[in-house]
Formats: structure tokens, C-alpha cells, sequence
């Protein structure tokens, strides 16, 4: 008459990976279902030579059990926890670690069980094993450890018929209370199973397989990856509620730790900026750009200067990265941008060598691409006043008649009045 009834339905963490060993897992756990379902008995690949039987363990059993079920609710169960934590798993510890852990925990599983059955229960050895939630247990555990600061969230119904109670909908809970009410649960169950006639549900492979999936991810790094992740966490709730200063601090914890992120210097940047601290701001954008060209991922350091160079006045890098950046980014059709860098590199290097060229640059980007001759007609007396011995002189004066020339022409030869067409 009482009734109460979760299932996880969704997390509050962002997933940005693939998770492909994830899929993988339950397309196959679903085919072998469906395979030996509807024909169980293959030659050798009969059903009874893959499930772990506690009579006669062996290691190959001990993990062929875990992608074979019982009945549709059985494999619907595991299927949705596996989906669930094991996306943000393998997102957090990457394809391979995720797959150990998946591995490792339905093998710690197996005889976990087989040993609290001989302990315990001998009489219910005969009854042999299938199912994935010993590996999906061990993924609980990871994820535990690894996002302990999460939230997630649940679909609930509560039914007290004599007190008038019939509850149901969703919230979000911390996953430590939700995971740790789950393990004392499956404790209560193991125990009290361990009196009844007949073995239903393999709870000691569940206890099993989650403390596997802890130590593992322990051995993994997670407790440390989880304090750094911990900290973007609230940096980004304090960004959101514009908490500017709370946020530095926290990505100011997180950098302690992961010093080379480069998404954190960029993030940590934005609020230096929304704070008005325009130098703090400059470091981190630097410091953001360098680690973008290190990992190789041009098109975001290329973001960064340009968000950089927008918020920031006179944003310059040193020199030849400068260069090197505006030059990419004027050959990949950016001209807005990378006329906005060479004038803040002529402004920060006023004695550079490059500077002729860099005015070069820029006149043709203000004549082709802007329609302005005569801010481009600048950029060449410019070169002819300031660099009067450089090798472009003679190119640079003839430039000058030729724009000269177009002025007047189209003034009707008076040399006067601006037409319309050139600015």
C-alpha cells in the first residue's frame, strides 16, 4: 500500500564529449538481449557458457555476464543508469579509463558477490549471475568521486494512500545524498536478503562493483580534477549572477591548480573586464591566446585576440605573435579584425621595422575591402614621412600619385570638394 519510486532521468553538468564507448556498451548489452531472448541456446555461444555461475567462476564469465539480462525492465534499468553517469564519465576520464573502470568494476563485482554468497549464503550458489548493474555501480562510484559537487536529477513518486499522499514529479538532489542513500540501500537489501528463500537481486555484486569504481577513480586522479572542476563550477554560478569577484576567485582556484587552461584564462579574463580591470584582463587574454597556440587550436586563440582587442583598448601581444595572428587572420577574411590589429601594433610599436609593411597591409585592406583611398592615402605618406630610407619608399610614393590622381578625377579635375565615392 506504500509506495516510493525514483529513477535518475538527468544531471546538471555539461557533457562535451562524444560519449562513443558509452553508446557502444548499451547497443550491445541491447543485442545480446534481443540475440538471446528470442534464441538462447547459439552452439557455443549458448547463453549458459556466458553467465557467471558461482559454482564454477571463472574470468571470462565474470565479464561476459554484464551485457546479458534477465527481462526488458532488467535491461531497461541498467541501460538508462549506464546512459545517464556513464556519458559524463567518459566525458571526465576520456574513452579508455572509462572503459577500464566499466571493466574492472563488473569483474570486482562478480566475485564480490561470489564471496559475501560463500560467507553467508552458500545455499544460494547455485543460482548464477547476469546483468551490467555491477559495472554500473562501479560507474556511480566513479562519478561520485569525480563530480561530487553535482546535482542530479530524479523523477520521484510517493504513494501513502492512508495519509492521502500521491506525489510525484522531478528535482534535482546532490548526487553524494542520492548515491549515498543508494549504497546504504543496497546494504539494507544485501543483508536482508541474506535470510530469505530465494535470490532475486545480486546486491553484494552492486556494493562490489561501486567501491571498485571509487578506488579506481581515486587511482585515476579524480579527487583532484573534481576540486579543479568544483571550482569553474561556481565560478561560472558567480558569473552568471554577476558576481564578478567571487567568479575570480574561484577560476583564480582552478588555475592554481590546472595553470594552462585556456578556456579558464579567457573566462577569468571576461570577468576582469566586467569588474573594470582592464590590466588583469590583458594578462589573462595573453596568457589565454599563448595556451590556445600550444594545444594547436588557432581559431580560438584568433576569438581570444579578437575579443581582447574589443574590450580592451590598445590590446597588443608581443610583436611577432601579433603579427603572426593579424597576418592569419586577414588571409582567412577577418579584415575588420586584423585591421583593428596592425593599427594597435603601429600605435604599441611605433620603431618596429615591420611597421612600413604593416601600413602596406593596411591601406590595402582600407582601399579593397573598405572603399576608403584616402585613409589608405594616410597609411602611404605615413610610410613617406616616417621611413624615408625604407626599401617600399619608391612603391609608397607611386601609390600616393595614383590615389591623388583618382581624387581628382573624380572631383571633376578641381581638386576641391570630396566626391561621394571616395572617403
Amino acid at each position: 500500500m506504500y509506495f516510493f519510486y525514483y529513477i535518475p532521468v538527468g544531471l546538471d553538468l555539461e557533457v562535451r564529449r562524444r560519449a562513443s564507448i558509452t553508446y557502444f556498451i548499451s547497443l550491445v548489452c541491447i543485442g545480446m538481449f534481443l540475440i538471446y531472448r528470442y534464441s538462447p541456446a547459439l552452439g557455443s555461444w549458448n547463453a549458459w557458457n556466458l553467465v557467471f555461475q558461482p559454482l564454477a567462476p571463472n574470468p571470462g564469465n565474470a565479464v561476459t555476464y554484464t551485457f546479458l539480462h534477465g527481462g526488458y525492465l532488467h535491461l531497461f534499468g541498467n541501460i538508462v543508469y549506464l546512459i545517464i553517469f556513464g556519458r559524463a564519465v567518459e566525458d571526465r576520464f576520456g574513452p579508455g579509463r572509462f572503459y577500464l573502470i566499466f571493466l574492472l568494476s563488473t569483474v570486482v563485482g562478480a566475485y564480490t558477490h561470489l564471496l559475501f554468497t560463500t560467507l553467508f549464503s552458500p545455499e544460494f550458489l547455485i543460482y548464477p549471475v547476469v546483468g551490467a548493474s555491477g559495472a554500473t555501480s562501479g560507474l556511480l562510484g566513479a562519478y561520485m568521486t569525480r563530480c561530487y559537487f553535482s546535482r542530479v536529477r530524479v523523477a520521484y513518486w510517493i504513494f501513502m494512500p492512508l495519509q492521502g499522499v500521491n506525489r510525484a514529479g522531478r528535482t534535482y538532489v546532490p548526487v553524494v545524498f542520492a548515491l549515498v542513500l543508494w549504497l546504504i540501500l543496497q546494504g539494507v537489501y544485501a543483508v536482508v536478503q541474506l535470510g530469505s528463500p530465494g535470490l532475486q537481486v545480486a546486491y553484494s555484486l552492486h556494493i562490489g562493483g561501486f567501491a571498485a569504481g571509487i578506488a579506481l577513480s581515486l587511482f585515476f586522479g579524480a579527487w583532484t580534477a573534481a576540486r579543479a572542476e568544483n571550482h569553474v563550477v561556481k565560478a561560472k554560478k558567480h558569473f552568471k549572477k554577476a558576481n564578478w569577484f567571487a567568479c575570480q576567485v574561484e577560476y583564480g582556484n582552478y588555475l592554481a591548480i590546472v595553470p594552462s587552461d585556456p578556456d579558464a584564462h579567457a573566462a577569468i579574463a571576461r570577468a576582469f573586464v566586467c569588474s573594470g580591470d582592464s590590466g588583469m584582463a590583458r594578462y589573462h587574454f595573453i596568457e589565454a591566446i599563448r595556451n590556445y597556440l600550444n594545444e594547436g587550436v588557432r581559431d580560438l586563440a584568433e576569438q581570444a585576440f579578437a575579443e581582447a582587442m574589443r574590450h580592451i583598448p590598445g590590446f597588443t601581444l608581443d610583436a611577432d605573435l601579433h603579427l603572426d595572428l593579424a597576418y592569419r587572420m586577414e588571409r582567412t577574411l577577418k579584415f575588420k579584425t586584423a585591421a583593428a590589429a596592425y593599427d594597435n601594433f603601429i600605435e604599441r610599436y611605433t620603431d618596429s621595422p615591420e611597421v612600413p609593411f604593416v601600413l602596406f597591409r593596411m591601406a590595402g585592406i582600407l582601399e579593397r575591402r573598405f572603399q576608403k583611398p584616402l585613409k589608405a592615402l594616410s597609411c602611404y605618406r605615413a610610410i613617406v614621412d616616417g621611413f624615408p630610407g625604407d626599401v617600399w619608399i619608391d612603391y609608397a610614393k607611386s601609390e600616393i600619385d595614383r590615389i591623388e590622381r583618382l581624387r581628382i578625377s573624380l572631383s571633376g579635375g578641381n581638386g576641391g570638394e570630396q566626391p561621394s565615392g571616395v572617403k
